[in-house]
């Protein structure tokens, strides 16, 4: 029987400062570091008869702003566990009536690098370059995946996950 089904994932946003050797983490760090453009990740209709999983993408962009110090700037961007599941490792969307299916947010094009929020571990750090007293905007690009074969129910699921920028 063939199910369709539609599927987001919202992201929650959390800022950070990572504390460096040289810098201390303050109002007055001098580089400042925000999400400039954050999407939900629609994974859009799903075939619970296929054996081909669902796959798409998203973009994070993050700005920073530098007002002295050093040019260059490690930004790292690490999400959190899912809302539905508590996980990282399997992470879920429910439906309005209780159902799941499980899906995860991935570093990399092949969907082999689980995104997680272990700095270092499962996180992507950027070295941006960013002008005195201007601005410079960096792209994170996440790659999920709906496994194959679940058997759902026909609907709208959904989770959250928070998205955290550390720099």
């Amino acid at each position: 029987m063939l199910k369709i089904s539609s599927f987001v994932v919202r992201a929650g946003l959390s800022l950070g400062c990572a504390l460096a050797a040289s810098h201390a983490c303050s109002q007055s760090t001098q580089s400042i570091c925000r999400f400039s453009s954050v999407t939900g990740i629609a994974f859009g209709i799903y075939d619970d008869a296929s054996s081909t999983p669902r796959d798409t993408t998203a973009n994070i962009v993050v700005s920073c702003t530098r007002n002295g110090g050093p040019p260059n700037v490690n930004v790292t961007l690490e999400f959190g566990p899912s809302a539905t599941s508590g996980s990282s490792s399997t992470r879920s969307m429910r439906q309005g009536g209780g159902n799941s299916i499980t899906y995860n947010l991935y570093r990399d094009s092949s969907r082999g690098l689980v995104w997680g929020q272990t700095p270092g571990v499962d996180t992507v750090t950027q070295s941006l370059s960013v002008p005195n007293k201007s601005t410079a905007s960096t792209t994170f690009t996440i790659f999920g995946r709906i496994g194959a074969l679940q058997n759902v129910s026909t609907g709208s699921y959904a989770d959250s996950v928070v998205a955290t920028v550390s720099y």
